[in-house]
């Protein structure tokens, strides 16, 4: 019985291609695959066999071959590549060397984890290794606990900035609506979510209200700078942001605010309501000068 430490996975890589087999869950056409071979490797000056010295006398001696880079034992090896996980037992001697040669190759990366992180640029197959595997999927799980927290500590008014910010608001929202479409961005990416929502206060307000500046047209975008009254803001939306985070600039960042206020109706009806439940509240409580004026009254 093999021993799942003598074992590597080595799969495809899926991505988004012209022929669309990535929807079926498929790197290639049918029938077809990949011939990986040794190559020159102009970094280290010689050809990438991934192996060190004593690789070359443990393997070659167990091979009966000379396994040197400059051997000609290389010009005729090859390793098929299918589209499929493929599976080498590194307690056999030909499949540790094809399982060297895997992880020397620009084509093949050595993990998941390094994939993600951009190294790796040319690969079409991954080294998948289950323990890094589990602990990324730990990882993730672990985030999106965290992301949750945070998320049901938030104000409903942060909530609908925060909505602002991944330009998902849309006027008159409801609570319920707002609720659901942040949880959606919190479930699909807790890690961006983690960055955005952890923003300074004052950042997240910037960002919201240039959602609602450019909605209302009093920001609008020509390429990827911002102008007012056609005067350039910010070369693009960061450079926005940083311009009116600067406190020499809030003279303008009140202007901006009051130009939002006199084009936004949501914000004319808040003040209406305010005012009509004042008046609401007086009339059902008279003052005391009122209540005196009212008893002369009645004794005549």
């Amino acid at each position: 019985m093999m021993s799942k430490q003598t074992l590597v996975y080595v799969k495809p890589i899926v991505r988004k291609k012209w022929h669309g087999l990535n929807e079926l869950g498929r790197s290639k056409f049918q029938d077809t695959s990949d011939v990986l071979m040794v190559l020159y490797d102009n970094k280290i000056g010689k050809m990438a066999t991934g192996l060190d010295t004593d690789d070359e006398i443990r393997l070659g001696s167990a091979l009966g071959a000379d396994l040197s880079s400059s051997s000609e034992y290389w010009d005729s090896f090859r390793i098929k590549l299918k589209d499929q996980t493929m599976i080498f037992n590194i307690s056999i001697p030909l499949q540790e060397l094809q399982v060297k040669l895997l992880q020397a190759s620009k084509f093949v990366g050595n993990s998941q984890r390094e994939i993600d992180k951009g190294k790796w640029p040319q690969a079409k197959y991954v080294i998948y290794n289950e323990a890094q595997e589990l602990e990324k999927e730990a990882n993730v799980v672990e985030f999106k606990a965290k992301a949750i927290e945070l998320f049901n500590k938030l104000s409903s008014e942060k909530k609908e900035d925060l909505l602002k910010i991944y330009g998902k608001f849309v006027e008159n929202s409801s609570r319920d609506f707002i609720y659901t479409k942040l949880f959606e961005i919190v479930d699909n990416d807790p890690i961006e979510f983690m960055k955005t929502a952890t923003l300074t206060p004052e950042e997240i307000k910037i960002r919201a209200l240039i959602f609602d500046l450019e909605r209302t047209g009093i920001l609008r975008r020509k390429n990827a700078a911002y102008l007012y009254n056609d005067q350039q803001l910010g070369f693009d939306f960061d450079n926005t942001v940083e311009v009116l985070l600067d406190p020499m600039k809030q003279e303008l960042l009140v202007k901006l605010k009051s130009d939002l206020e006199s084009r936004t109706p949501s914000y004319n009806n808040v003040v209406k309501e305010v005012e009509e439940e004042i008046v609401e509240k007086l009339v059902e409580k008279p003052t005391p000068k009122a209540k005196k004026k009212s008893k002369s009254k009645k004794s005549k």
